[in-house]
């Protein structure tokens, strides 16, 4: 049996390894985009502030999976999936077939036109080498803007400012997917981004972007307002990656579409983390996974299916919202 995971994230690593615990002999391929090993993504504020290096956020749950007999490629990126031969196909051109296909490929930002550029002081916050930028090109001092809705821009603002940088926080709107923060926390935590000093635009857009000495300057959508700034960094919430499965058959919505076992509309096809989104049959409602610990959570449970295992997945809340947006999302800010 050959098992090819797409995505070397959270969700993909467990459901690795949990397919190696129930098939000890099954061939087990991991695929990712990303050039380097495995790291924490929740961690990459540490990078930023220069509290760890790259060493310091690498994600334990790698480790060994050679040992394990799990092979790990990097630097691929699919292109498309052909369901009925059971192969991907990558866009540099090589394929890779498989038995069991799972689709763990996250999220991708979301980024305005206005911000998608090229330029030396637009700086998307995503990945561990846009993180790496920041920190080495971003000075330590001089106003910075974030650009944003949600989660990444929090942590992303309240980063640049313990590290120095006096910080404007333009906040657009509410998330698409996910989990809007909203009520008594959502005022506990903008309170606390306030009071470290950042100062937020709330329900302001960035309307145009010029050249200012040696810098840039930002028109807000509130009153033509302007911010001349170093930089702006643009931590747009993520959407799932899963442009790919176009024409392969399997069912999307805002991400993959999957029952509670994390299969697909295509047998052999499973998918988990932050590019699944579950339909609940008692609910009629499909939710986006959010969240490390549920990703790993989902990976597992998929993993075991893959290879025969027949388990169903239980949805906590604390899995989606309580993870990021509770007391620890607020201990990160302080």
């Amino acid at each position: 049996m050959r098992y090819l995971i797409l995505g070397c994230g959270p969700a993909g690593i467990s459901a690795a390894k949990a397919v190696r615990g129930k098939d000890k002999k099954g061939e087990i391929v991991v695929i990712t985009e990303e050039q380097g090993p495995p790291y924490l993504r929740p961690l990459l504020t540490e990078l930023i502030m220069g509290r760890a290096d790259v060493a310091g956020i690498a994600d334990p749950q790698a480790q060994n999976l050679a040992d394990r007999g799990i092979e790990v490629r990097r630097g691929k990126r699919a292109g498309k999936i052909d369901s009925a031969g059971n192969r991907v196909l990558f866009t540099d051109g090589a394929e890779e077939a498989y038995d069991v296909l799972l689709v763990a490929t996250g999220g991708k930002p979301e980024i305005p036109p206005l911000l998608e550029k090229e330029h030396p002081s637009i700086f998307p916050f995503d990945s561990l080498d846009d993180t790496l930028r920041i920190a080495d090109r971003v000075p330590r001092s001089g106003t910075v803007a974030v650009y944003g809705p949600g989660f990444l821009a929090i942590v992303a603002s309240s980063a640049l400012r313990k590290r120095g940088n006096d910080v404007v926080w333009f906040q657009p709107d509410l998330p698409r997917s996910g989990y809007p923060i909203s009520g008594e926390l959502e005022a506990n935590i903008l309170d606390s981004v306030r009071n470290t000093g950042v100062r937020i635009r709330d329900g302001q857009d960035i309307v145009a972007i010029r050249e200012a000495g040696g810098g840039i300057e930002i028109e807000s959508t509130e009153k033509g307002e302007r911010v001349r700034c170093l930089a702006v960094v643009v931590a747009t919430e993520r959407i799932p990656a899963i442009g790919f499965l176009s024409g392969s058959g399997v069912k999307t919505g805002t991400g993959v579409v999957v029952d509670d076992y994390f299969r697909t509309s295509v047998p052999n096809i499973y998918a988990a983390g932050d590019c699944a989104e579950l339909f609940d049959g008692g609910t009629r409602i499909s939710r986006i996974n959010f969240g490390w610990r549920s990703a790993i959570k989902q990976g597992r449970i998929a993993g075991e299916n893959m290879a025969g295992a027949g388990k169903r997945y239980v949805r906590e809340e604390s899995d989606y919202f309580w993870a990021l947006f509770g007391p620890a999302l607020l201990d990160r800010i302080r």
